[in-house]
């Protein structure tokens, strides 16, 4: 099953919580909002030492991310600004975690784990221009859909090795760090191809619309 079939199941499942959020009178934007304040506080419960429980709460949190973009096309309310607001705010949410991370690290284990605050600023630097890479091809009016490990697969993976212990975790960490990274490399080459050179015309330009609400950049 390819990912965007994986994806059309998962949207499937969680139609009636979409459906149920729509009679309540909720909008996408409080669902990010939320979203962001949970993911928010999973970042301060790890930074507590409370692992496994942060997991949960990170989880939850980026859970809701599968819900909003739906509900703004059901409402008839998906925008240019709903999509960056969404964005900014999965990068934010990701950013406290990662710092509580950090923390969790330095502050909670008998001996600090200085590879796995490293693997940490890796896979932040990593995550963040792999988004931005999408975000200027974007704005270059071209399209960058490639991706060795996108959000979807960072949260899994993120998440299942917060449950499964810090020992784990710092692996995950180490893999993400490089699949990340990789991943910006990916795509740095893939828009690089695409954008024509000094005394190229601009051929090929607007061939896909802006990143949608619930559509990871």
């Amino acid at each position: 099953m390819d990912k965007e079939a994986l994806k059309q199941r998962c949207r499937e499942r969680v139609r009636p919580v979409v459906l149920g959020l729509d009679r309540a009178g909720v909008g996408p934007l409080a669902v990010s909002v939320v979203g962001l304040l949970i993911c928010i506080l999973s970042g301060l419960v790890v930074a507590g030492g409370h692992l496994f429980w942060g997991a949960l709460i990170f989880l939850l949190g980026a859970g809701l991310d599968m819900l909003d973009g739906d509900l703004a096309r059901l409402q008839g309310k998906v925008s240019r600004r709903g999509a960056f607001l969404d964005s900014t705010f999965d990068r934010l949410g990701e950013a406290a975690l990662f710092a509580g991370l950090a923390w969790y690290y330095v502050a909670h284990l008998a001996q600090p784990r200085p590879w796995a605050v490293l693997f940490i600023l890796g896979t932040v630097v990593g995550s963040l221009t792999t988004s931005y890479v999408r975000a200027r091809a974007e704005g270059l009016q071209t399209t960058c859909h490639v991706g060795l490990l996108q959000r979807p697969e960072r949260v899994v993976l993120l998440g299942v090795g917060m449950l499964l212990g810090w020992r784990v975790l710092e692996v995950v960490l180490g893999i993400l760090a490089v699949l990340t990274l990789a991943t910006t490399v990916q795509r740095l080459i893939h828009v690089a191809r695409k954008l024509p050179g000094a005394g190229q015309a601009d051929v090929g330009f607007g061939s896909g619309p802006p990143t949608s609400p619930g559509e990871e950049p």
